[in-house]
């Protein structure tokens, strides 16, 4: 193993952890093993290099590398903000060819953004988004997996959702125009960070705040100082944990106070694993509906994905999400209104070739693989010619 990647997982330790045996029992790697690592006996495997990122907060790719991530404004980074500005334009030119070809549908209105302080405005917009998610026939948001969370959104309130590599490793990127709205969340094994991202573009988009592209990079909830950014951040906290859920998993009525205490480490890890949040989300969620104390959110916000999913299957649902989140995700809804035209002879494959960024022939060669074999006997039709 790398002595950079050795030194790297030490920093980590020494920093959220008062020992290395601590740090074993916080991540769920045995202590024999991260001895061995340290010193360089084995090496480390991609979970445990996944754990140790979740544990620190840092990227797998940092822990390998030792890169940083690089400045994502445009304004700080020219070679960034080119990269920003081509990967817009890529949906931009999606959504125009559309609206060209008369096949792009009317966006809903948004809701009217609520007033006054970012924390209950945010919340406010997040029960307003909820309602629409229910209206459109998904009873339960929190729980979704994030593949599944983003085609709801899609569906339900007409924002498309991309999973793809930013630019400088950024979280999330929200944009609005009259004829599209988009949400694009950084492909990452860190997959907590991965969500809560999405939704707070999500709360952007809705507000109305994303006029101009806006790249959400190294998100701190409870740190921010924007008041926009705060409002986004208490949106995506009441978005991915809606209060009637949460209650549901606690098998509470839906107004019944609890006192504080009753939240046990099992009941906390259950709905860490349940609702795919970090443990800080989690617990910070809580003591705002008043389940929580400031000691015991002290307490239980520095638990990890690992600590809260013990044993085989808990470590094989962790995995899977860890792979899951680094999966690219193309915006269906949008992929479908350019497919739907071409399959209906009002364009090439030209469009959607371009917002997929694959060669046509590559693309066209997809399409009649996938076509029986009495079906073909068409690929010099003049159409598919860009």
């Amino acid at each position: 193993m790398d002595e950079g990647v050795i030194d790297r997982v030490r920093s980590v330790i020494t920093r959220v952890s008062p020992s290395q045996a601590a740090f074993s029992e916080l991540v769920g790697i045995s202590a024999d093993k991260l001895s061995k690592s340290l010193n360089a006996v084995r090496r480390f495997t991609s979970l445990e290099l996944a754990l140790i990122a979740d544990a620190g907060d840092v990227s797998v790719d940092w822990l390998l590398t030792g890169r940083t991530r690089e400045p994502a404004l445009p304004g700080a980074e020219p070679s960034a903000g080119d990269e920003i500005r081509a990967l817009v334009d890529r949906y931009a030119t999606a959504y125009e060819r559309l609206r060209l070809l008369g096949r792009r549908p009317p966006l809903p209105a948004l809701p009217t953004p609520p007033t006054g302080a970012p924390g209950p405005a945010g919340r406010a917009l997040a029960d307003l988004a909820v309602a629409a998610v229910r209206d459109a026939g998904t009873p339960s948001l929190g729980t979704l997996p994030t593949a599944e969370l983003a085609a709801t959104v899609e569906r339900a309130l007409a924002v498309d959702v991309a999973v793809t590599a930013l630019p400088g490793s950024a979280d999330a990127l929200a944009w609005q125009s009259a004829h599209g709205r988009l949400v694009l969340a950084n492909a990452s094994s860190q997959f907590t960070r991965q969500r809560f991202a999405l939704a707070h573009a999500l709360g952007h988009v809705l507000a109305g705040d994303a006029t101009q592209p806006l790249l959400d990079q190294h998100l701190a909830p409870g740190r921010q100082r924007a008041a926009l950014e705060q409002r986004a951040d208490a949106f995506a906290a009441a978005f991915l944990m809606p209060a009637a859920e949460l209650r549901a998993a606690m098998d509470l009525p839906p107004a019944e106070p609890l006192p504080p205490a009753a939240v046990t480490d099992a009941v906390f890890a259950e709905l860490v694993g349940l609702f795919g949040v970090s443990a800080g989300a989690m617990a910070a969620r809580l003591r705002g509906l008043g389940l929580l104390d400031a000691a015991r959110q002290a307490e239980l916000g520095l638990w990890t994905a690992a600590r809260c999913q013990r044993g085989p299957t808990g470590r094989q649902a962790l995995l899977a999400r860890l792979s899951a989140a680094q999966v690219p995700r193309q915006p269906a809804r949008l992929v479908a209104e350019l497919f739907g035209a071409y399959a209906d002879g009002a364009t090439t494959l030209v469009p959607l070739a371009d917002l997929l960024q694959t060669p046509v022939d590559d693309l066209f060669a997809a399409l009649v693989a996938e076509q029986p074999a009495a079906r073909r006997g068409y690929a010099d039709e003049p159409a598919f010619l860009p």
